[in-house]
């Protein structure tokens, strides 16, 4: 036998021949239930983020504003306990927020028969001037509400718009939704770049909402310094936040706010003006309470007599003649209620404590009901 023979009678030994492939019968079924698996989970996941949009869009607009959702929530209710008395919405910045309380008007005011009265409600936005101003009556028109009257806060400070004193800059683009983009372009001075990020959150609702949710579901969880509910977390059913609870000014706190809120505003009036986008969004407000219907007035909240030291004279004159130029031109009253309360009632200078609120507020009822004397629910 040669030599190649014998390899060829050695190869099957050494090479074993492989025969028919056999896989176990369960192994096709358990790659069919992984893929299925998968397919469920992009589809939940899927459902999620459209659902998520849904509720946000119009179920839960809270989801996305908490702030301005659930106002208008409590908004809906108080109107539905009180339909026929003449609706009147305030509408300003965290002053207004912390210090107007329409419960404390609720105790006395004189609810004469045949005479209903002023139906205050409280919607302002913690960190407005007047360009969120603008954005909060928008939408409450957009939501459907008809008040008799609007009152907009006037306050100075709010009037520069320039640099870092720029408001849009202080608004999250997360809590805007497509009805607030003419806003956006009309205000914004990157409107194209606001808009882009209201896109990429609409793609992504769960992943970009994730913070919001959280503070609204379990804001526990989150630090401290991260938390964002403190601008809805104590609103009351008439829109009040309330603020800090100070019967008797803190001897220790008071001046470290003080002191920490006059280095902030000192800085805001050095080259102080009035921005012309802020006149136009006053100007605006007005303008669009009243194409609805609306009677309009101002309103200048309680200012310490420390704050009052810490604006130049100046700065004084420029914001007084501003209001003074407005109510001339546009025909609208002042509620000015700028020294009506004490010190010991503003415990940084120009937020009201929880008392002042009440003060302030059993006083704003009657000023409301005197400059709308003949102020009547529409149909």
């Amino acid at each position: 036998m040669t030599r190649t023979a014998r390899l060829l009678r050695l190869l099957p030994t050494l090479v074993p021949v492989r025969g028919p492939v056999v896989r176990p019968a369960g192994l096709f079924a358990r790659r069919r239930s992984g893929r299925a698996a998968v397919a469920w989970f992009v589809g939940l996941a899927l459902a999620a983020q459209v659902g998520l949009l849904l509720a946000m869009d119009h179920a839960w607009p809270q989801l996305r504003d908490p702030e301005y959702g659930r106002r208008v929530t409590r908004l809906r209710d108080r109107l539905a306990e009180h339909p026929d008395r003449p609706l009147v919405l305030v509408v300003g910045s965290s002053r207004v927020s912390f210090g107007l309380s329409p419960a404390a008007w609720e105790e006395v005011r004189p609810n004469q028969p045949g005479r209903p009265d002023p139906l205050l409600f409280n919607l302002s936005l913690v960190g407005s001037g007047p360009v969120i101003e603008l954005l909060a009556l928008r939408r409450a028109y957009a939501d459907g509400f008809r008040p008799d009257a609007v009152v907009l806060e006037y306050w100075p400070p709010f009037l520069r718009e320039d640099g870092p004193f720029h408001e849009p800059a202080r608004v999250d683009p997360l809590r805007l939704t497509d009805r607030d983009l003419p806003w956006v372009r009309d205000y914004f001075s990157k409107p194209d770049e606001t808009a882009a990020k209201m896109r990429a959150a609409r793609r992504q609702p769960l992943w970009q909402y994730r913070h919001r949710l959280l503070a609204q579901w379990a804001p526990r969880w989150q630090p401290w310094d991260k938390r964002t509910d403190m601008a809805w977390a104590n609103l009351d059913p008439w829109g009040w936040l309330a603020g800090i609870d100070e019967p008797v000014p803190d001897p220790v706190w008071r001046p470290k706010r003080l002191a920490h809120c006059e280095k902030i505003y000192r800085e805001q009036f050095e080259g102080y003006s009035i921005h012309p986008m802020a006149d136009r969004a006053v100007r605006e407000s007005v303008a669009l309470a009243r194409e609805h219907g609306a009677k309009v007035a101002f309103v200048y909240l309680p200012e310490s007599s420390e704050f009052r030291g810490w604006m130049p004279p100046a700065v004084e004159k420029m914001g007084k003649d501003h209001l003074a130029g407005l109510c001339r031109e546009l025909g609208v009253p002042l509620i000015d209620g700028r020294l009506w309360l004490e010190d010991r009632y503003l415990v940084d200078g120009f937020h009201l404590s929880r008392q002042g609120a009440g003060e302030f507020s059993r006083r704003f009822g009657p000023a409301v009901a005197a400059t709308f004397p003949d102020l009547r629910r529409r149909p």
